[in-house]
C-alpha cells in the first residue's frame, strides 16, 4: 500500500507540473516581464531600428507636405558625460544617466542636419526626477534654448563640417519610460553664430525624426511579444 501510495504522489505532482508549465503567465508577471524587456530595449534593438535609415511624416494642416529625415550616421555608444553639454550632462549623471545614443539625420535636400540623443536612465522615476532638474538646476527653458545632446559629424559625408558651434535649435522630451530623448539641430553649412528667430517649422524634418525614434521606445500592450522576452 506505501508503494502505490508514493507512486499516485509522484503522478499527482507531475500533472501540477504540467499545470504550471503551461500555464499563461499573469498579469503581474507580465508587467514585470514588460518594465525589464523596456529598460533593456536600447540593448535588444539593432542599431538600425532604434535610427530607421529613413523616416518619413505627412502634415496636412494648410496642404499636404511630406517631412522627410534621412540618416547620415548613427555613432557607438557613449557616456553621458562626453553625448552632453557639460551642464546637461551633470544633472543626467547626477540621476545615475548609463549611456547615451546618437545618431544624425538630414532634411531630404541635405541642407539641415539634427543630432538625435537618447539617454539610457536607471528606470522611469529617475528618468523624470532629471527632466525635473533641467529646470530647476539650469534655469527655465535652458536645455530647450543653449543646452542639447552634442552634434554628431560624420567625415566624407554632408554632415561633415556638423559641430556644436552649428546647433541653432535645442529640443527634448519624455514619454514616461526610463528614456530621455534630445535633438540639437542647425544648418549642414555654418552660418556665423545663433540665428535668430528661427521659424517654428524650420526644423520640422527634426522632430519628425525624433518622434519617430521616441515611439520605439513607447510602452507595449503585449511585452511577451518583443524580441527577447520571456513570460
Amino acid at each position: 500500500m506505501l508503494a502505490v501510495a508514493g507512486v499516485a504522489a509522484v503522478a499527482g505532482g507531475g500533472a501540477a507540473i504540467a499545470v504550471e508549465l503551461n500555464r499563461s503567465p499573469s498579469a503581474s508577471q507580465v508587467r514585470a516581464a514588460g518594465q525589464k524587456e523596456l529598460a533593456e530595449r536600447w540593448r535588444l534593438m539593432d542599431a538600425g531600428e532604434i535610427f530607421p535609415a529613413r523616416i518619413e511624416s505627412t502634415e496636412k494642416t494648410g496642404g499636404v507636405a511630406t517631412r522627410v529625415a534621412v540618416r547620415v550616421g548613427i555613432a557607438p555608444a557613449a557616456s553621458c558625460a562626453e553625448g552632453f553639454d557639460r551642464k546637461l550632462a551633470n544633472v543626467l549623471v547626477a540621476h545615475g544617466c548609463r549611456t547615451v545614443l546618437r545618431a544624425t539625420y538630414v532634411d531630404a535636400g541635405g541642407t539641415l542636419a539634427t543630432t538625435l540623443g537618447i539617454a539610457v536612465m536607471p528606470d522611469t522615476g529617475r528618468a523624470s526626477a532629471a527632466e525635473g532638474d533641467f529646470g530647476t538646476r539650469l534655469g527655465g527653458d535652458a536645455v530647450r534654448e543653449r543646452y542639447g545632446v552634442r552634434a554628431l559629424a560624420f567625415a566624407g559625408t554632408v554632415v561633415r563640417d556638423f559641430d556644436d558651434s552649428g546647433r541653432q535649435d535645442f529640443w527634448f522630451g519624455s514619454n514616461g519610460t526610463p528614456y530621455l530623448f534630445f535633438r540639437s539641430s542647425g544648418w549642414t553649412t555654418g552660418r556665423g553664430g545663433r540665428v535668430r528667430p528661427i521659424l517654428a517649422d524650420t526644423f520640422a524634418f527634426a522632430d519628425t525624426a525624433l518622434n519617430r525614434v521616441t515611439q520605439g521606445f513607447a510602452v507595449t500592450d503585449e511585452p511577451c511579444d518583443r524580441k527577447g522576452v520571456r513570460c
